[in-house]
């Protein structure tokens, strides 16, 4: 037989264990209770600070930190054609709170590196892309070329002259793709940036590089940089004066740059769509798309089950163009 005062006892019972649960969860979240975000969120940048990938990871920071009031703060991690990176992302939590903006080599490392600590397609979350621009292979003005001509003429004359400078596993399959259509060799020299890169180019120390038009707007009126070629098949409004290598007889070399941001794997679905619309109103703010555009980058929009399928068949694409160049991993 229950009486009242038992009834009422096993009643405050349950509801002090479901408190002390309740309890339990909240100090297991810690700071991650309440509205996303309630805290700084660290935006992970896979590149050195002066590179397009960093240039547009702080063009997203200050669009996030305004309109979800809380600080996102870029962090550079460069190295490994951008796995160091990554590897720093997929070891964190998936809140939220750490996320990675990364640029097209994310796709190539698969094809290029022998060995990753991550899973390119498992170990992430896909939430959201930023843009694109099409590559440009530029020369130091030391070198005197000013043509793709000229760029195959001086290879002929002086093989030793073809060191490219690269900061990406994208800029080395682009020029390898080079290398293969024209038969000349192409020494490759890795940077842990892009801005490293241009600088060596500029200062004669290597003697070209493909890679993003953002990489190179420091060097652009400087006098030290020639555009050779832009890699796209039509010229680009963002440097309509310099030709397509389609115009200098080479129409099958094609190659872009393309930035996104990625969490950790498994994040909640509603946090992933909360980012992404975020994301998408910064994508078309005029500030954001003048910002962008002074980086020779146009605003690309897409879901993250888009940007999940487009990862997905860069990869395979990356990997099927590494094995016609000869590529083999390292």
């Amino acid at each position: 037989m229950h009486t009242p005062s038992m009834s009422l006892q096993r009643r405050s019972l349950l509801a002090t264990v479901a408190a002390l649960a309740c309890l339990g969860t909240a100090i297991h979240a810690g700071a991650q209770t309440g509205p996303y975000p309630n805290k700084p969120v660290q935006l992970l940048v896979a590149s050195a600070p002066g590179g397009g990938t960093d240039a547009i990871g702080r063009v997203l920071a200050d669009a996030l930190t305004a309109s979800l009031k809380q600080p996102f703060v870029v962090v550079n991690r460069a190295g490994a054609s951008g796995s160091i990176g990554s590897e720093m992302l997929v070891r964190a939590p998936a809140d939220g709170y750490t996320l990675l903006v990364l640029q097209n080599g994310h796709t190539v490392n698969p094809a290029t590196m022998k060995k990753l600590p991550y899973d390119t397609f498992n170990d992430f979350t896909p939430i959201a892309t930023l843009g694109r621009s099409p590559l440009v292979l530029v020369g130091g003005a030391q070198s005197g070329v000013k043509t793709f001509k000229d760029l195959t003429e001086l290879g002929k004359r002086t093989p030793t002259s073809m060191s490219f400078g690269s900061a990406e596993a994208s800029t080395r399959l682009a020029t390898e793709m080079l290398a293969g259509a024209t038969g000349l060799p192409m020494v490759p020299v890795s940077y842990k940036g892009t801005g490293p890169a241009m600088t060596d180019v500029a200062g004669g120390h290597v003697n070209f590089s493909v890679t993003t038009i953002a990489s190179t707007l420091p060097m652009r009126g400087s006098g030290k940089v020639n555009y050779i070629a832009v890699l796209s098949p039509q010229r680009t409004t963002f440097l309509p004066e310099v030709p397509t290598l389609a115009e200098q007889g080479f129409p099958n070399i094609e190659a872009s740059g393309w930035w996104g941001v990625l969490g950790p794997a498994n994040m909640p679905k509603p946090l992933v769509q909360k980012l992404n619309a975020a994301i998408q109103a910064a994508l078309g703010d005029a500030e954001v798309k003048k910002r962008l555009a002074n980086l020779s980058i146009e605003p690309w929009s897409a879901t993250p089950e888009e940007f999940d399928k487009f990862i997905r068949r860069e990869v395979d694409l990356n990997i099927k163009l590494a094995k016609k160049a000869g590529i083999e991993p390292e």
